[in-house]
């Protein structure tokens, strides 16, 4: 009996669609097993007849899984968190444009099959993210989905420090212009698609610049910029 790694790599050598599952190898960092759920995976219900056929039900088993991975890999980092903070921070990493953005690191809009443009379906990549998870998960299992959503999807968002990445820095910025007396306020720089440029004016001077996938997120980057700066100047 062959290693699981070394049966995969063997469906991979004999399979009929190499190209696609060298795809798969790429964006999985292992060889899938079973491409259909892949195809499902990436497959929005507007190009699609079939009842089961688009990557609806994919996605919501790939939400509740990877909502119990990271769920659990805070739990264990924050020890002394209570309830109500483990959920922020949870809600940080899995949220909507969260997966839009790796949604877009991750290439995935190569591999989508709709019948909506990006501007009718915003959210099309966030929820392909969830739906990829269902699909390694059943394809691979819940060890190997671990990894790929740990050390894969969110590995540089968990090298950051999670537990300022839910601060409302824009009402930071604002509390502080109260306390010095200085006008804060945002300037919307460029919006394109699905990504947006502000800046965070001082006094009517440009003190910082933050991008994002919405208006809100671009302020919150522009002004959490702002705020370390000021930071890192007072310590």
């Amino acid at each position: 009996m062959f290693p699981a790694k070394v049966r995969r790599k063997i469906i991979f050598l004999l399979s009929h669609d190499k190209e696609f599952r060298r795809k798969l190898k790429t964006l999985l960092r292992t060889y899938p097993v079973d491409t259909e759920y892949y195809r499902r995976a990436f497959t929005h219900r507007s190009a699609v007849k079939r009842r089961n056929g688009h990557n609806e039900r994919l996605e919501y088993l790939g939400d509740a899984i990877m909502g119990a991975i990271v769920a659990e890999y805070l739990y264990k980092k924050y020890p002394y968190h209570e309830e109500g903070s483990l959920t922020k921070m949870r809600s940080t990493l899995v949220n909507r444009l969260s997966l839009l953005k790796i949604g877009k690191d991750m290439g995935l809009d190569e591999f989508l099959v709709s019948n909506i443009n990006e501007m009718e379906g915003k959210y099309l990549l966030s929820n392909a993210v969830e739906a990829l998870v269902g699909a390694v998960y059943l394809d691979l299992g819940y060890r190997y989905t671990r990894h790929f959503v740990l050390d894969i999807l969110f590995a540089d968002m968990l090298d950051e420090d999670i537990e300022t990445m839910d601060c409302d820095f824009k009402s930071r910025m604002l509390e502080w212009g109260q306390k010095n007396k200085q006008p804060v306020s945002f300037e919307l720089a460029q919006s394109g698609h699905s990504t947006f440029s502000s800046h965070l004016l001082i006094a009517g001077e440009i003190a910082g610049t933050g991008t994002g996938c919405s208006k809100k997120e671009s302020e919150q980057n522009a002004a959490k910029s702002v705020w370390i700066q000021l930071n890192s100047t007072n310590n």
